[in-house]
């Protein structure tokens, strides 16, 4: 093959930046052969290095604001509830990042990226000042809401990194940006020890939020320059003009079937009964305004679709990666949630705090091992069809194990958690990096990484949803069982059994004093249903993740791996401030 003049090079590289006509007529997935690829793309400059020290801070200050609250939720609730919907503080980030990464993703590739980010971090910073203020739980759920706005803006660091880096590498700084981000992942534990050693308790938390967003947006603004709106149209769009047209439509229809479907889950089991009104509803409405957007966008001629038809086209490389990360999410965000539960419950004390925190972070200290193994291992080889088949296999065998941990095995659950949290996040990274390399113009890699960024985030709604509501319903009837149990051993007074059930269920000292004629020997057999209840309840909803990863198993086997043809050193955009080796041809 002859190698091309320098001139094409530079129309092919132009090609990829420009977004301007995107939707009439779509470019062809770039010549990616690596002969007429200039070397120096290759090379990551210092430029390049520091932008992405600024990208990688934006996931932590993002991952900082999901693990904190909801980590230290209890203790706003004792300070300033009762309340019964303080669950919202946490429940409104996953809420409105799943809405917003999306169009954020989306306005970021027709209008360029860099002050989307700075909103970002902007209001993540506001958000924590109105947390750390907070006197209401009202107020703490205003907090939580900026927290997930700015998080939905913030998760399109993923489109951010990958246009900036050698396409073959988008796997291996998807790694490293996750190990850069350790301090994020150990927050659960870092925001125990703040409370511990500060007078102003959980709001030191959100003190500490603050510094983080305000750290997150100085270094955005001073080392991350993408391509501007003139450098990515070159003069022949306007703001406005692009404004326009603009489907407002979808993004209404996409916005309320969100937020409404996201409510209903949240409603479900906790708030109301899964059979009311007020659960069904939303959910209804909310399926119907998907269904309605899905019309929408594939029937009418929008020039600039919320989400563009011709990317659910690709079955393998796109349908296929997103039902997988579905079903991942379901699983990777509910993980962080059910763990703390059953530690609480069966291994750790109420008063331990810092022993809480250790255990909260086990989790996500895997998190940060699987990011090590896809910059040594993953990101190296090929055939990513098969590396996401091999980690689905693994999260399989060790959730079956889990399902086997008893009251006693404290040893096997941690490290049996540890050791899965280690395969679960592989699958979710690789897919940014497998759509990303299958699309047809990589300016559509902000729609395309949001989409995904909110098909795993809708799957980790729903899966907390199945998973929390199985733990409680399946608990509830076997603490009736344990404690009936317990009656008949110690042959205290059937009469009161239903006392011994109210107060087991709150497994206090206080709530058992409370039950007349009972003694130490009913209570510590009560204790010890509770923990064979949780016990018993958390395997079930291990065994039924099983089921879904079964499925995510059948489907991860059809997608399609990334040609080697396209893992080349070309690079979708450069920084404004970057010295290229085609402004030097230029000169």
């Amino acid at each position: 093959m002859a190698t091309d003049s320098p001139k094409m090079v530079e129309g092919q590289v132009k090609q990829v930046e420009d977004v301007g006509h995107l939707e009439s007529s779509p470019e062809k997935f770039p010549d990616t052969t690596t002969e007429g690829v200039r070397e120096e793309d290759e090379k990551i400059s210092w430029r390049l290095a520091l932008a992405f020290a600024a990208l990688v801070f934006q996931v932590i200050c993002y991952e900082t604001t999901l693990l904190i609250p909801s980590t230290i939720l209890s203790y706003i609730e004792a300070d300033l509830g009762p309340d019964p919907s303080y669950t919202w503080i946490a429940n409104s980030w996953s809420l409105c990042a799943a809405v917003i990464v999306s169009i954020a993703g989306r306005l970021g590739d027709i209008f360029g990226r860099r002050y989307f980010m700075l909103c970002g971090s902007a209001i993540s910073f506001i958000g924590a000042i109105v947390g750390a203020t907070g006197k209401s739980i009202p107020q703490m759920i205003v907090s939580g809401i900026l927290f997930g706005i700015a998080s939905g803006i913030q998760e399109t660091y993923y489109a951010c990194l990958m246009e900036l880096v050698p396409y073959k590498k988008r796997t291996f700084f998807i790694g490293l940006g996750c190990i850069c981000g350790l301090p994020a992942l150990m927050s659960p534990l870092i925001a125990y020890a703040i409370m511990n050693h500060s007078n102003l308790s959980w709001r030191a938390c959100y003190w500490y939020m603050c510094a983080v967003a305000a750290v997150a947006f100085l270094l955005l603004f001073f080392l991350y320059h993408p391509p501007n709106f003139e450098n990515k149209y070159h003069g022949r769009e306007h703001k406005l003009e692009l404004a326009k047209e603009i489907d407002y439509i979808g993004l209404f229809l996409f916005t309320s079937a969100g937020v409404l479907f996201l409510v209903g889950l949240n409603f479900g089991g906790r708030r109301y009964p899964w059979k009311s009104t007020e659960t069904l509803i939303p959910l209804t409405v909310g399926l119907a305004l998907w269904v309605a957007f899905g019309v929408w966008e594939n029937w009418t001629k929008s020039k600039l679709p919320l989400m563009p038809p011709r990317l659910f086209r690709n079955i393998r490389s796109f349908v296929v990666v997103l039902v997988v990360s579905f079903v991942s999410g379901m699983f990777y965000y509910s993980l962080p949630v059910l763990w703390p539960i059953e530690t609480a419950q069966l291994f750790v004390s109420a008063n331990d705090t810092i022993l809480r925190g250790t255990y909260a972070t086990i989790t996500n200290l895997g998190t940060w091992v699987a990011g090590i193994s896809l910059v040594l291992v993953f990101s190296r080889l090929d055939h990513e069809r098969w590396q996401i088949v091999f980690c689905i296999i693994m999260q399989l065998a060790l959730t079956g194990s889990l399902a086997s941990v008893g009251v006693d095995d404290k040893a096997q659950a941690i490290a049996t958690v540890f050791i899965l949290s280690c395969f679960v996040n592989q699958p979710l990274f690789m897919s940014f990096s497998i759509i990303s390399l299958a699309l047809e113009n990589q300016a559509d890699i902000g729609v395309a990484t949001g989409i995904l960024s909110t098909i795993r985030l809708m799957g980790g709604a729903i899966g907390v949803a199945i998973y929390t509501t199985i733990l409680s319903n399946t608990y509830a009837t076997r603490l009736v069982q344990n404690v009936k149990d317990v009656v008949v051993v110690t042959g205290f007074s059937e009469s009161e059994t239903y006392l011994l059930i109210e107060a087991a269920a709150k497994n206090t000292a206080t709530a058992y004093q409370k039950v007349p004629d009972i003694n130490d020997e009913v209570i510590k057999l009560c204790e010890l249903a509770v923990k064979k209840g949780y016990a018993h309840a958390t395997s079930v909803v291990w065994l039924s993740a099983v089921g879904f990863g079964g499925f995510a198993l059948v489907c991860a086997c059809f997608i399609r791996s990334t040609p080697k043809s396209q893992k080349t050193t070309t690079r979708a955009v450069k920084l404004q401030n970057e010295k290229s080796s085609l402004n030097d041809a230029e000169e």
